[in-house]
């Protein structure tokens, strides 16, 4: 009985160290266990397993837990030449994330190694969404009829409405306003010429159009009445066939032969006596006159 106690004793001092070994501040060398050192801190070289010796890290340096290295974690090189802020005093039991400066950031959430500049917005620009130390600044256009005239605008504003008596100088654009000036004769006159130049050009466009229209209905009929003209001729010949043949009159022509001259027929005067045709020869006649029983003759 005594020898079964001894026995169980035994075993119980020889385990006790392993079983009494922690993980997150002991580790094992060997078959003891031996202590860390804590955060922000690291183990001398050669020391004793069972109660080291331990140092604090130097500035710039880091131990977040706990451990047997005889060598601390070094901080981020936050150079103020690479536009981060400085560390004025960085932490020797966790990591000290650089930051960057205002108008920077970081090109990694987790790793912040660079710094990036901000996106500006240009004129005709307003900004969507400020930038951060960790995202970057996002812009939009401004819309129709609005303009921003400088960088990094927070609002687009409307362009200005010309009163009554002013008409538009300058249009608008996205980067700036409308301008108004007061209409002058002048000014009235040049907008008229351009309106009566416009209405000039439109008139003569439509009269070239219509005089090229005539044109061409003048020409399609003149070739349709060539094509009547040729089959009229063809059918006034046909016609002059058809048609009775009808002798047109004569004049008589004197076929009488001349008269001689002879005491008959020549006159006092020695020119020649010519009977007319168709006139007939008068005989002369007494006539008696009814009151007077006179006779005459003709």
């Amino acid at each position: 009985m005594r020898w079964r106690v001894f026995t169980l004793c035994l075993v119980i001092m020889l385990f006790y160290p392993v079983l009494s070994c922690e993980d997150e501040t002991h580790y094992m060398k060997g078959d003891k266990c031996c202590k860390m050192c804590g955060p922000g801190k690291r183990m001398m070289l050669d020391d004793n397993c069972e109660d080291p010796r331990c140092q604090d890290c130097q500035v710039g340096e880091y131990q977040s837990g706990y451990t047997h290295e005889t060598k601390c974690e070094r901080q981020p090189s936050c150079d103020p030449n690479l536009h981060f802020l400085p560390q004025s005093i960085p932490s020797k039991t966790e990591l000290s994330k650089c930051q960057c400066k205002h108008g920077y950031y970081c090109s990694a959430e987790d790793d912040c190694s660079t710094c990036r500049k901000h996106t500006v917005c240009s004129p005709g620009q307003i900004i969507v969404k400020n930038g951060t130390s960790i995202s970057d600044t996002s812009c939009a256009a401004c819309k129709i009829g609005t303009f921003s005239s400088h960088h990094s605008a927070d609002n687009c504003y409307e362009w200005k409405t010309c009163d009554t008596g002013y008409v538009e100088g300058t249009p608008g654009s996205l980067t700036s306003d409308r301008t108004c000036v007061m209409a002058t004769r002048s000014y009235r006159t040049a907008i008229f010429g351009v309106v009566l130049v416009f209405l000039v050009l439109i008139v003569a466009s439509a009269l070239m159009i219509f005089i090229r229209k005539r044109k061409m209905r003048s020409n399609t009929q003149a070739k349709h009445g060539k094509e009547i003209i040729k089959h009229g001729d063809n059918r006034d010949v046909t016609e002059r066939q058809d048609r009775p043949f009808i002798r047109q009159p004569q004049e008589d022509v004197d076929i009488s032969e001349p008269v001689s001259p002879s005491p008959s027929n020549v006159t006092e005067n020695g020119n020649v006596v010519v009977q007319e045709d168709g006139k007939h020869s008068i005989s002369p006649s007494s006539e008696t006159h009814p009151s007077s029983g006179n006779s005459f003759f003709y």
